[in-house]
């Protein structure tokens, strides 16, 4: 008898997150999975605001906005043995030039080792990495582009697959609106079990705008959001207030997903520290997901 747990772990991460996603058509689901508190309560709106060093992921052309120098730390807890963290770090080498590094693991543990029909014979865990080197570049006054490239990893049981993955971004200022636009996930990987396996490349298209008033400030992101092999079209919406650079407020929503659709935060700062958390609730009985980040910026 065959041991079927490798599909059915593998899926797993598709399955909670990439409903009507292209998931039966790509690999590497982990990919598609947001970072840091804010912009996860924020509903992933976030190619256009991001100003810290989660720019990694979501629009290496926003490494130049923000602080000189950014550190993000991530745990995030989406249901029983599923974990994703990430950590990553920005630094502004001049008023034109910035580069970033980010490291990305999610993973499921405990994954029990079964015939079918048959007893329990062990465990294994599944492991997803993502390492990447990121560079921003101000063309004018308005404009900046940005690039990242990064090597890719999975591992289920004694198999595994890599490849080099590349995102390309660039983010346009205009007063308090910024528009943007990411290429992400595009590259090529060796096949899993020589199965070939493509990445989840996708597009994102979107706005920020950011106000303050007094103590309160605001700020609002609208995207779209594809994956180019067989995704929906998703609308991804989210805002965040503050009162006095010290308490952050955030809801968002996401369009076109069977299982999830509200999202809900809040967050702290002290002098250069910011502590964020993020709350999503699932539906078909999958719970909900807790995400818990940190900020230091120099």
């Amino acid at each position: 008898m065959k041991k079927v747990f490798i599909l059915i772990f593998s899926m797993l991460p598709i399955v909670i997150y990439s409903q009507n996603d292209g998931a039966g058509n790509t690999g590497f689901a982990f990919l598609k999975l947001g970072v840091g508190a804010p912009s996860i309560s924020m509903g992933d709106a976030y190619s256009s605001l991001t100003d810290d060093a989660t720019a990694v992921i979501y629009n290496p052309a926003r490494l130049i906005n923000g602080a000189n120098t950014n550190v993000v730390l991530m745990h995030s807890n989406q249901m029983e043995d599923l974990n994703h963290d990430f950590i990553a770090g920005k630094m502004k080498i001049s008023d034109k030039f910035a580069f970033g590094i980010g490291f990305l693991k999610t993973g499921i543990s405990d994954i029990e080792i079964r015939q079918i029909p048959g007893e329990r014979e062990g465990e294994f865990n599944a492991e997803y990495l993502s390492m990447g080197v990121s560079a921003a570049y101000k063309l004018s006054e308005f404009l900046t582009v940005g690039a990242t490239g990064k090597f890719i990893y999975e591992k289920l049981y004694v198999d595994d697959a890599s490849g080099v993955a590349f995102d390309i971004g660039a983010n346009y200022i205009m007063d308090d609106l910024s528009l943007s636009a990411v290429l992400s996930n595009f590259g090529s990987v060796n096949g899993l079990r020589h199965v070939e396996t493509k990445l989840p490349t996708a597009i994102r298209l979107g706005a920020g705008y950011t106000q303050t008033r007094g103590d309160f400030a605001f700020r609002f992101g609208l995207e779209g959001y594809k994956i180019i092999d067989g995704g929906s079209f998703h609308i991804n919406s989210g805002g965040e207030l503050g009162y006095k650079e010290i308490v952050f407020v955030r809801v968002g929503y996401q369009t076109a997903y069977e299982n999830r659709g509200l999202t809900t935060g809040i967050g702290l700062k002290y002098k250069n520290f910011n502590v964020d958390y993020a709350y999503v609730p699932y539906s078909l009985d999958f719970g909900n997901s807790n995400t818990f980040s940190l900020g230091i910026s120099f």
